[in-house]
């Protein structure tokens, strides 16, 4: 199962849920749930191994996270990561980060100013929620250039992947990615994937069969053109990048339109992603069973005159689940 995506679907979900809290909450300090108010209405949310659903929830100067044992009908107190105020960002694109693996670990990423605005803040428990460790800068560059649309991805060894918007070279955002091995505590070590990407568009990310990560992107072709490119990594840690879609749509500004990727456990690729293009307008979907080499033709979906938009996606054994506002 695809986890982003599936963190993604459940988002739907959780804000259904109240906020009450059981006996045995986490560590003080902790809020009622009228603090809780999220900026930019975004959260993140996960379940653990063990079924416990994990919440994450930025505030105007804290990041929250509480759980559910019950599948969001109730809610643990929630209790505050950061030990000192912060000034939190969040928005549609740029959402905080939650990612649990198989032992019950759980990492966190926000997004909150610091010595210049945009940082990326990263911690995690290693006692299932009980304590965290101090909040952290994932750039190395964090002081002096902006850092942004993060995600979390946990490959099948429970490995710990971070990918990010970066403007350290000053020539417009880059991608770069960082892996933190969970027996590691290091600071994370930097490493830019090459391409032209989109600036404001979110990273779908995936791992193949063979462990390897797999990014869908919004790139930027020649003449502006701004359509999708999958991004793999080869066993030397090389990338690579392969253009998927072939929408043309020319536009001298940024989308702000994220695509979507889940690979099932068979291997089969499945894409979604928003375009107004010259070819094609609206939500689409394709599939690839020879690792992306090839897609079947685009399939749209969700009813263009209603802006359908920002889709998920996640694959539950046969069956593919698409989400879309």
């Amino acid at each position: 199962m695809n986890k982003l995506a599936r963190g993604t679907f459940l988002l739907l979900t959780v804000l259904l849920g109240g906020c009450v809290a059981p006996k045995g909450s986490m560590i003080e300090p902790a809020a009622g749930p009228s603090a809780l108010v999220p900026v930019g209405e975004v959260v993140a949310a996960v379940f653990g191994p063990n079924g416990r659903l994990w919440r994450l929830t930025p505030t105007k100067r804290f990041i929250y996270i509480d759980y559910s044992d019950d599948k969001g009908a109730t809610f643990s107190t929630p209790v505050a990561v950061n030990p000192k105020a912060q000034k939190i960002r969040a928005r549609g694109e740029d959402r905080p980060s939650l990612a649990v693996d198989s032992a019950g670990r759980i990492y966190l990423l926000w997004f909150a100013d610091g010595k210049q605005p945009w940082s990326t803040w990263f911690s995690r428990s290693d006692d299932g929620g009980q304590h965290f460790s101090a909040p952290q800068p994932v750039s190395d560059q964090a002081g002096s250039a902006k850092q942004y649309q993060d995600i979390l991805a946990l490959d099948s060894h429970d490995e710990l992947f971070v990918f990010w918007h970066d403007e350290r070279r000053g020539e417009g955002a880059k991608l770069y990615y960082a892996q933190h091995d969970p027996a590691n505590r290091a600071v994370f070590a930097n490493q830019l994937i090459e391409g032209e990407v989109c600036d404001c568009c979110r990273t779908a990310v995936d791992f193949d069969q063979d462990g390897q990560p797999v990014l869908f992107k919004r790139m930027i072709y020649p003449g502006g053109v701004r359509d999708h490119g999958l991004l793999k990594r080869d066993s030397q840690g090389k990338w690579h990048a392969k253009r998927t879609t072939f929408d043309d749509w020319q536009i001298n500004a940024c989308p702000e339109h994220g695509p979507a990727l889940a690979i099932s456990p068979q291997g089969r690729y499945h894409i979604a992603w928003f375009t107004q293009g010259k070819a094609r307008q609206g939500l689409f979907y394709a599939h690839s069973d020879d690792q992306g080499a090839h897609f079947s033709a685009a399939l749209p979906f969700g009813e263009r005159t209603a802006l359908a938009s920002h889709p998920a996606l996640m694959t539950v054994g046969q069956r593919v689940v698409m989400v879309w506002r």
